[in-house]
């Protein structure tokens, strides 16, 4: 049963907000906080013993500190930076800073922000041991890691010092969201938001909402977090970003586009935004201005996701040999961030979808063999029916569709997977629901899917079993939207 957001807060014009979100990144400011899960690669702490001297822990964060072109945040990373050093002992003055490192880390897309920040915080705790800003600064860390029982562990003690603490149950949101745990998340949001409604609260909702598939109340949520304001002009941009994929995956892309143009005048750098306008115009066909788009990111900071999304549109445009080029750079980034926790989906989602070392792709995946989230879960499934692990692909997929995600490639795993099993008339409506969510978002997918429907329109009624085919089990689910009676209480 999910709990549905229907506090007076959320409730305008007699329509009440259900409880079904998406997914997340991390803001945060001192009065407006908001959290969702990075695409980007984030390193794990190492072993290695940390500084503990004020005056090193200030030296290190200096290293980060000389930008060519100051933004709104390296200007309050230099005024935090400036108090802290003046008064060591403040621990307020060093969880601010630690909140401008990790800003910063949430608009560059640079990990390397992280370890700077955790010892920012850390050492607010030092002088003062109550400080739930600086708990949940460590929870916030943690989470960006992907290290998500360490950020459940920090925004509960932040909790237990500060039950108002809103930013934390925001945290405990977000990693609820990447386990799976999603009636939880609905619990944390709706108290986040109870607390404080925001730009933070606001998006974590929408996102929510569009991960279980209700796009309108995520886009008229996520409409109401842009209008909220930040201090920062690079968290609005990041929820245009959001607002421009839910209307990109809904097909709307005039709209989109005009979102993501507003977001890059006021912050032309933000990976985010730039992304999702990549997206846009993969979708519009215009595969060198994506390129480009994607080129910039790696330019800030090589992205595991832009990196594959490039070597995908030099297929697209028929040069497969920068094609292989980029791809080859995919296995290197890899390779250089193997100290890290999250890539290794990544690459195994990278090897499936592109059918590559099928057992490798199995191996990684199963990392994450019991997860509960959507996203992995269909990796792990893709994984499996590249690798002819029909049966195993069937429960992993039936984990990853069970919210109704509106994502197009999700739903053409799921049919193809239907047709493996010889559930041939669910494969087909599958595929076809796919391409209708919106072929132009996922090009390489949808030629494949158009290609599998006309194969199947060639053949009769009578057709013989698909080669590896099991014999049929219960159809996969329909992502077609929940009851409303069922989806609240």
């Amino acid at each position: 049963m999910k709990p549905a957001f229907i506090q007076s807060k959320l409730f305008w014009g007699g329509v009440a907000l259900s409880a079904v979100l998406l997914g997340g990144v991390a803001l945060k400011h001192r009065n407006s906080t908001s959290t969702f899960p990075s695409t980007v690669v984030s390193p794990i702490s190492s072993n290695v013993a940390q500084p503990t001297d004020p005056n090193q822990i200030l030296a290190g964060v200096e290293t980060m500190t000389h930008p060519s072109v100051l933004t709104a945040t390296d200007k309050e990373m230099a005024k935090w930076f400036a108090k802290a050093k003046a008064n060591s002992g403040d621990s307020v003055s060093w969880v601010n800073l630690g909140d401008t490192l990790m800003q910063k880390a949430r608009e560059t897309a640079n990990p390397a922000y992280y370890d700077h920040a955790e010892q920012v915080y850390r050492n607010a705790l030092n002088f003062n041991a109550q400080n739930s800003d600086a708990m949940v600064g460590l929870a916030w860390v943690n989470g960006e890691r992907h290290v998500f029982d360490k950020s459940i562990e920090w925004a509960n003690k932040a909790l237990t010092v500060n039950s108002k603490n809103n930013f934390a149950y925001g945290l405990l949101g977000d990693a609820q969201v990447e386990l799976g745990d999603y009636e939880g998340a609905f619990k944390s949001l709706q108290t986040m938001l109870d607390i404080r409604p925001d730009l933070s609260s606001y998006s974590r909702g929408a996102y929510l909402l569009s991960l279980t598939g209700d796009n309108r109340k995520a886009r008229w949520l996520m409409d109401k977090a842009i209008k909220s304001g930040a201090p920062y002009a690079e968290n609005t941009a990041w929820c245009r970003a959001q607002l421009g994929q839910i209307l990109l995956s809904d097909g709307n892309l005039l709209v989109a586009e005009q979102e993501l143009t507003k977001a890059i005048k006021l912050t032309p750098y933000n990976v985010q935004v730039l992304a999702a306008m990549a997206k846009v115009k993969t979708a519009r066909k215009d595969y060198p201005g994506a390129i480009a788009l994607y080129q910039k990111i790696n330019a800030q900071t090589p992205q595991h996701n832009a990196t594959v999304a490039i070597g995908d549109l030099y297929i697209l445009l028929g040069d497969k040999a920068n094609a292989d080029k980029t791809y080859a750079e995919v296995i290197a980034l890899h390779e250089r961030n193997k100290g890290t926790a999250h890539d290794h989906m990544q690459l195994a989602q990278f090897y499936a979808d592109h059918d590559q070392n099928p057992v490798e792709a199995v191996r990684l995946a199963e990392e994450h063999k019991t997860t509960q989230n959507v996203f992995e879960a269909d990796i792990l499934a893709w994984a499996y029916y590249q690798n002819g692990q029909y049966e195993e692909a069937q429960k992993a997929i039936m984990t990853a569709t069970r919210c109704h995600t509106p994502d197009a490639k999700m739903i053409y795993h799921a049919g193809m997977i239907a047709l493996k099993r010889n559930d041939r008339p669910n494969g087909r409506k599958l595929i076809s629901q796919a391409l209708s969510v919106n072929p132009d978002a996922y090009p390489l997918m949808a030629q494949k899917a158009a290609a599998t429907l006309k194969e199947l329109g060639e053949t009769s009624g009578n057709e013989p079993p698909l080669a590896n085919a099991t014999q049929p089990n219960s159809a996969l689910p329909s992502p077609e939207k929940p009851d409303p009676a069922k989806a609240t209480r």
